[in-house]
């Protein structure tokens, strides 16, 4: 859940040579008392302090664009204060909320409190993900990680009362994750997380060879969304390797027709050696006559809906809407079909998807979620990042192994 920042603002006048710079004081909302030892960082870079003995912090070279100010402290509720470039320098008051607790009495669905040993590889596969990388990263914290059951929904969520400390080894980051909410619906067959990552790169005490962390941050990199947005941003899908269709999904109304004719007891459902669905049909009703059952069995086994794709590739500017200053607005309506021809499929995800096969380019499926455009930087970023809902190879590689902060600039 993202909490409001409750924050007292004091602009500084502007000069030629006005720093990049946040300055500032956390305390508490009721009392005023100055909250030692709170962190202060900046979401997904690596620019990161806490406050010292009297809730003071300061945080210079903010990096340029969009970001969100992140303050937390446990036992306190988390503030997040989203801010451009055009306001730095600032000085800020920072008021944190001590959490209340939820009271199970007054939660509408029952759910049963479990822990890492039912969940903890539920979790994994869903936050860090089981991509390559994955197989290289360790939550050194796990234990503070809670998980609730709700039977009737079908759903679990995750949550923790300080950051999730989190080594990945594959990057060379060791990221501490402000994780807000967690959820995996086993009903819908989505998951939907929401956090603040601080990264501390690990290139810098040189314990390991640079070479690889970089070869494989850069492989991350490639075909990734931000990838796919700077690309976006700059009018350079085709050289950076991306290829972009429309894709209108409808439902496939001769399926709901053949249900509604078969609807009854007159069937029974098995399952082939294959894996498929086979359907017997018994005595067919009224408006079946004409048709055979042969045909019934294959039109059963067909998807719920029916996909179009468009035939011509799509350009920055048929998606790009609006400019204002540095910033693009993207928007499109239905879904878009995105193939990156720069790389294969990870061997991996053909497992995830039970398709025996030899890997071939990464294809995902985009959709915005609430029907309005997202905003898109130089940097790749883009806003509301949870509007922007991934499926297909992105659905499964774009999780916590493979992010990367918003500073990183691929070696040429």
């Amino acid at each position: 859940m993202r909490v409001p920042a409750i924050l007292i603002l004091t602009l500084w006048v502007f000069t030629a040579t006005a720093q990049r710079t946040i300055k500032g004081r956390v305390v508490n909302e009721s009392t005023g008392a100055a909250i030692p030892g709170s962190s202060v960082f900046i979401s997904n870079t690596s620019k990161g302090t806490v406050t010292n003995s009297e809730g003071k912090f300061e945080l210079n070279d903010v990096p340029a664009g969009k970001h969100d100010l992140v303050i937390s402290c446990i036992g306190y509720e988390t503030n997040v204060y989203s801010f451009s470039e055009q306001q730095l320098p600032l000085q800020v008051k920072v008021q944190l909320s001590i959490k209340v607790k939820e009271l199970a009495n007054v939660t509408v669905e029952p759910f049963l409190e479990e822990g890492w040993d039912k969940w903890g590889k539920m979790f994994m596969d869903n936050f860090i993900g089981s991509t390559e990388n994955g197989a290289h990263c360790k939550i050194k914290n796990s234990n503070k990680i809670k998980f609730r059951y709700y039977k009737k929904s079908n759903r679990v969520i995750a949550y923790a009362d300080e950051p999730i400390i989190i080594e990945n080894k594959a990057l060379g980051y060791t990221i501490k994750y402000q994780l807000e909410n967690f959820e995996v619906s086993f009903k819908e067959h989505t998951t939907f997380y929401l956090g603040y990552p601080l990264f501390e790169d690990k290139t810098k005490e040189g314990k390991e060879p640079k070479e690889k962390w970089q070869r494989r941050r850069t492989e991350a990199f490639k075909g990734s969304v931000v990838h796919f947005m700077q690309s976006l941003y700059n009018n350079k899908l085709k050289e950076e390797g991306f290829e972009v269709r429309r894709m209108v999904r409808s439902p496939n109304l001769e399926k709901e027709r053949v249900k509604q004719i078969y609807k009854g007891p007159a069937r029974t459902i098995k399952t082939s050696p294959g894996g498929g669905m086979v359907i017997e049909i018994g005595a067919p009703s009224a408006g079946a006559a004409g048709d055979s059952s042969a045909y019934y069995q294959q039109v059963m086994r067909q998807k719920d809906h029916i996909d179009v794709y468009g035939a011509d590739l799509l350009t920055s500017d048929s998606l790009i809407v609006q400019t204002e200053g540095k910033y693009k607005a993207l928007y499109f309506p239905n879904y878009l079909y995105i193939t990156y021809k720069g790389e294969f499929e990870e061997e991996a995800y053909l497992r995830s998807i039970m398709e025996n096969r030899k890997p071939g380019f990464q294809r995902s499926l985009v959709m915005l979620l609430n029907d309005e455009f997202i905003t898109v930087d130089d940097q790749g970023n883009y806003y509301n990042p949870q509007d922007f809902f991934t499926s297909w190879y992105w659905g499964w590689s774009e999780k916590i192994s493979n992010l990367l902060p918003v500073d990183y600039v691929p070696e040429k």
